[in-house]
Order: C-alpha cells, then sequence, then structure tokens
C-alpha cells in the first residue's frame, strides 16, 4: 500500500466537517495534488512552520503543519508561509540530477539486530511539478476565498 498525502484547493464557502468523508467526486474540489509520504517525511521539520487548522476537532483550532495522520486545513493566514516552504523545496530540487536520491527512514533486518536508512529514488521532473502545484494552490489561498484541504495517510 502506497502511502500518499493529499491537497485539495476548494472554495472557502465549502463545508469542511466531515470534507475528507465525501471527497470522491466532490464538486467543491477545484484542484488536487498527491504526494507521497517520503517526499512529506523529506520536508516535514519545515512544515511545521506553517500556520494550519484542525478540521476535524470543533472549532477548527489553530496548530503547526499538518496533521499527519489526520486532516489540516489552510487558509489566507497559512498561504504565504506555505507558498515560501514549498517554493524552497522545489527551487533546492531543481538543483538535483534526474533521477536522485534521498535518505530515508531508519529499517531494521528482520531479526532487528542490523539496520540502516532506507534510499528512496525519485524523478526530478515529477517531484518539482508535485511542488509547484502546491505553491499554485498557495497563491491562490492569498486571495482568501478558498482553503486547501490536506488529507493525511
Amino acid at each position: 500500500m502506497s502511502l500518499e498525502h493529499e491537497f485539495y484547493l476548494i472554495s472557502k464557502t465549502t463545508v469542511t466537517k466531515d470534507f475528507w468523508v465525501h471527497r470522491e467526486k466532490n464538486e467543491c474540489i477545484i484542484d488536487s495534488v498527491v504526494i507521497h509520504d517520503d517526499i512529506i517525511q523529506y520536508i516535514s521539520d519545515s512544515l511545521k512552520w506553517i500556520v494550519s487548522k484542525n478540521p476535524a476537532l470543533k472549532g477548527n483550532p489553530m496548530g503547526q503543519g499538518i496533521n499527519y495522520h489526520g486532516v489540516t486545513l489552510f487558509d489566507k493566514q497559512s498561504a504565504e508561509s506555505l507558498r515560501r516552504v514549498f517554493s524552497s523545496w522545489r527551487d533546492l530540487f531543481l538543483n538535483a540530477p534526474n533521477p536522485f536520491e534521498l535518505t530515508g527512514e531508519f529499517i531494521y533486518d528482520e531479526d532487528n539486530q542490523e539496520g540502516g536508512y532506507e534510499k528512496v529514488f525519485l524523478n526530478r521532473e515529477e517531484v518539482i511539478n508535485l511542488l509547484e502545484k502546491i505553491v499554485s494552490m498557495a497563491r491562490r489561498l492569498e486571495s482568501g476565498n478558498f482553503y486547501l484541504y490536506h488529507c493525511g495517510i
């Protein structure tokens, strides 16, 4: 099973409570992008710098970063830092060879005696296109008319 994070650009008039349940073929979705968990984990520290909300909790309380296993809501208040963080990663990966390798999670062998870091191989152009899609959505958030809704793994 592939672990993925889904991002949906939706109108601010969309009811966000339980949106994740009804996201299949939802007419409220303006745009979307799916980013593999390997990429999200690699950039996860910088995602904590982005102000966010938790639509799964009463009152959409403020938070930081993404709700890894749940849902996250980004709005106008999130837009600038969201755009800058993803733009920075996009610009950094522009310097990578194609394909390129990232260091993944630490994994143990079958006996849990020895282990090593997983090697993650990625297509540079695909990664850049995914990050550019998030940057484009973040620009639209700046108008205050949209939400970016994240569904974690």
